[in-house]
């Protein structure tokens, strides 16, 4: 390719004007920066939306089986062995949620009870978040509370008494309310932080004592699932949705979280269209140093018209020239956004202030999200060096 060769001298070889590197170099820069910049910026949201999705984890399932209609139903209304004989289940457990009151030290919370048996953290792996306490002293009849719960009830030692209150469904009076009310002495057996929705209500308990408190003796509310390594989840839902019938509805994590997840995809989107916002007004100093060259060579593209080259392979020489100082721009300014974004996932320089559970902002890099940066840039590089050469040479050549 002709035009490549001159494009590559011309980029490459001294000029005789320093103003023109001068304001090569910042041409340079101009691209760099904000390539770096949104390289970093979308590995540290990657960063955050993987350590979201982890948390969620810790406190919702692969998949879940509700009832479509009510909010429990009889703990042997489905066969959990013949789910767990489901192409890629790994493990399945029962528990049993409702709200219910949580007192202690004269403060009082709305707490979300889930009632839970051994299988559970096969399921959902909560104990990895545990803080302090055994999961094991549920058996005893304690209870779990996450972070917040303890704090607002300001229980935070073992063994603290905590009072639990829940409607009674077999005793509701309107003479005497409170023959209602179903009630529980336990006390604290251990804390957990999730740093997640789940965090701010999250209590846990034996499931035999949650069905007693809340008079739902063999029943729960929901089947949950774990998924094989190997197991598309989507591909699992449907096998189970063919065992369970249309009476129960099946929910990946995907499908609890879509709101949380739309919310991600668009800030994602807003974060990646004010970076292209600021690349192209950064990347229009691409435009001085285009025309500088034009100017300097002014000669060479009498002497080439002149030996025969047509207007398109000159505007190709120039347009090269840009592109040649956009993909130089974009290479240096990957790596240096792969670089900051790999010391920050190794060395954490930037730290989440009064953060109890990341000290640092995580990163997590994705090869489609550098590709797409680099493109964009080379796009705008193009777009600009030939709306530049076409516009000048257009009065020149």
């Amino acid at each position: 390719m002709v035009w490549f060769k001159f494009a590559r001298r011309y980029m490459f070889s001294p000029k005789s004007h320093s103003v023109i590197n001068i304001i090569a170099l910042v041409s340079l820069l101009a691209v760099a920066i904000p390539t770096a910049a949104m390289i970093i910026l979308m590995a540290m949201f990657d960063g955050l939306t993987s350590t979201i999705a982890e948390y969620n984890r810790a406190v919702d399932a692969d998949i879940e089986i509700v009832a479509r209609r009510g909010t429990t139903f009889a703990s042997d209304a489905i066969d959990l062995r013949e789910i767990y004989a489901t192409e890629g289940v790994a493990a399945t457990t029962g528990y049993l949620e409702q709200s219910v009151m949580a007192s202690a030290n004269s403060h009082r919370v709305t707490v979300m009870l889930r009632g839970i048996d051994s299988t559970y953290c096969d399921v959902i792996p909560i104990d990895d978040h545990l803080v302090m306490g055994d999961m094991n002293r549920l058996k005893a009849g304690d209870v779990i509370l996450s972070g917040n719960v303890a704090n607002e009830l300001s229980v935070y030692s073992m063994g603290a008494t905590i009072d639990l209150y829940a409607l009674n469904r077999k005793q509701i009076s309107t003479l005497l309310p409170t023959s209602g009310i179903s009630h529980q002495t336990s006390h604290l057996g251990g804390e957990v932080i999730t740093s997640t929705q789940n965090d701010a209500t999250m209590a846990l308990g034996d499931l035999r004592r949650v069905q007693s408190l809340l008079n739902y003796e063999d029943r729960i509310s929901c089947v949950a699932i774990k998924c094989t390594n190997s197991a598309d989840s989507e591909a699992v839902k449907q096998r189970i949705e063919a065992v369970v019938g249309d009476e129960y509805e099946v929910l990946t994590r995907d499908d609890k979280n879509a709101s949380t997840n739309a919310i991600l995809r668009i800030e994602k989107f807003a974060i990646m269209l004010i970076g292209i916002l600021i690349a192209t007004v950064a990347a229009f100093s691409i435009v001085g140093t285009v025309l500088m060259l034009i100017t300097e060579k002014s000669r060479d593209i009498a002497t080439l018209r002149a030996m025969g080259a047509t207007r398109g392979l000159v505007q190709r020489i120039f347009v090269g020239e840009g592109m040649l100082l956009t993909a130089t721009g974009c290479i240096l300014g990957t790596l240096l956004g792969i670089g900051f974004a790999l010391g920050q996932q190794h060395f954490g320089w930037i730290k989440i202030p009064g953060s109890m559970i990341l000290e640092s902002y995580p990163v997590d890099m994705n090869l489609w999200d550098i590709v797409v940066v680099n493109a964009i840039m080379l796009a705008i590089g193009f777009v600009i060096s030939s709306l530049t050469v076409r516009a000048k040479l257009n009065r020149r050549v």
